[in-house]
């Protein structure tokens, strides 16, 4: 009976030892497994300044599958992913060969202040000798660090920070002396180091009296040069002259920091004063008395027209087959609202997936229709554009559910006659 109690211990033992050894937790405890969150960018941190976080995994047995990490949000920050997939290595530790998988994002925050990123969430699959494949999901936890705003910066609206930051200005379309009706175009060509382009503030709106200023949808592209992220902005504002006379477009001033240096700069870029040739655009005068009587003939005609239309309207839908199209108009404008709360619904909802298809079944009869293109003009459009592309094709953290309801404003701001910029009276 004693050896009984004693086999029966033994297997117990044996039973725990295993068990304990077939989780990644156990492994954790037992050193054969390092897992860990860290915060690679030294301190200080500054705002809108890349912060960059390393999650790594370490072990003396075999990866049997990618290490992977979910996708996770900070709030007023913009969180990238730097490598697509984990980067894997092999090291020496205490003597022994080991196998390394590291993954690394960058936060980008917007404001200064305390910044908590959440516990990530890590999954891990280990093929050891004893166990075979033991997986899990374990949760890292990261340090809160402290934003800190650039010296420098501190009275301005809009800025950048980078490392290297630059900003070249070209005007299309120049002429020796202008017209009435010519126009000429400004072209500002932005390129930053180590952050997306979305980073990239747009340049201040003008409006100026007897121009047309028309601001074309900007172009926005993220690229690798040299294994380093390089975002580059493309802006394009057309002048159009409405009227003779002198006319001054304002010098403008762009601000970013320098995280080299630790240095607020500045690029100036002049004003032009461009004298066009011609009558001034201003309204002639006219007398008063002569103007109140053109104002009663025309109220008085447009009450006799909304007159006939209504008598007409009303003969018009008095057949039973008009009043059944009138009908069916209503139920088709009822019908219409559905794709509105079809994606409304999905935004909260947070499938992406669905939202895209919405919006580009909602502009189908546009062909050229991109929703990048359409956004390119409001930061918050564009940034919430990005968001909800990222999380529907590249495993990005899913987007703010009120900033992807706004995107349905492009399709009704779209849908009407849109201006080609080959249409615009550009100079020959």
């Amino acid at each position: 009976m004693n050896h009984m109690k004693s086999f029966l211990l033994i297997v117990l033992m044996l039973v725990a030892q295993v068990a304990q050894a077939e989780t990644i937790e156990s492994l954790l405890a037992s050193g054969q497994l390092e897992a860990r969150a860290a915060v690679k960018t030294p301190a200080p941190y500054f705002q809108k300044a890349p912060i960059e976080i390393v999650v790594e995994v370490g072990t003396p047995d075999r990866f049997s599958s990618v290490t992977r990490v979910r996708d996770f949000t900070v709030p007023a920050s913009l969180v990238r992913r730097i490598t697509k997939s984990a980067f894997n290595e092999t090291r020496r530790k205490d003597g022994d060969s080991w196998n390394f998988q590291s993954l690394r994002f960058a936060l980008h925050p917007e404001r200064a202040g305390r910044l908590r990123p959440p516990a990530l969430t890590a999954f891990i699959s280990i093929e050891t000798e004893a166990n075979g494949v033991v997986e899990g999901e374990i949760k890292l936890t990261l340090p809160g660090v402290e934003v800190e705003v650039p010296p420098g910066t501190e009275d301005l609206a809009n800025w950048v920070a980078a490392d290297t930051f630059k900003v070249e200005e070209t005007w299309e379309g120049s002429l020796k002396t202008y017209q009435v009706g010519d126009a000429v175009t400004r072209v500002r060509r932005f390129v930053i180091t180590g952050s997306p382009a979305m980073a990239i503030p747009a340049s201040s709106p003008i409006e100026l009296d007897g121009i047309d200023v028309y601001h074309a949808p900007a172009l926005v592209d993220d690229k690798e040069v040299g294994g380093v992220l390089q975002g580059e902005r493309e802006e394009r504002v057309v002048f159009t002259f409405k009227g003779g006379g002198s006319h001054t477009i304002p010098d403008q001033q762009i601000h970013w920091f320098n995280l080299k240096t630790k240095v607020a700069e500045k690029i100036d870029f002049p004003g032009r004063v461009i004298e066009v040739s011609g009558t001034p655009a201003m309204e002639a005068a006219v007398d008063p008395e002569k103007r109140g009587n053109a104002k009663s003939l025309l109220y008085g005609g447009l009450a006799v027209l909304v007159a006939a239309l209504g008598y007409l309207f009303f003969r018009w839908i008095g057949r039973p087959t008009r009043l059944r199209h009138v009908r069916d108009r209503f139920k088709a404008l009822r019908q219409n609202r559905r794709p509105r709360a079809d994606f409304m619904r999905a935004a909260e909802q947070q499938d992406s997936h669905r939202c895209l298809e919405l919006l580009y079944q909602r502009m189908s009869e546009h062909l050229e229709w991109q929703l990048s293109t359409a956004s390119a003009n409001d930061p918050q459009l564009s940034a919430a554009s990005d968001a909800l592309m990222a999380h529907a094709f590249a495993n990005g953290p899913p987007p703010e559910a009120s900033d992807v309801k706004r995107l349905w404003e492009l399709c009704s701001v779209s849908e009407g006659k849109q201006e080609s910029p080959d249409a615009l009276p550009l100079n020959p």
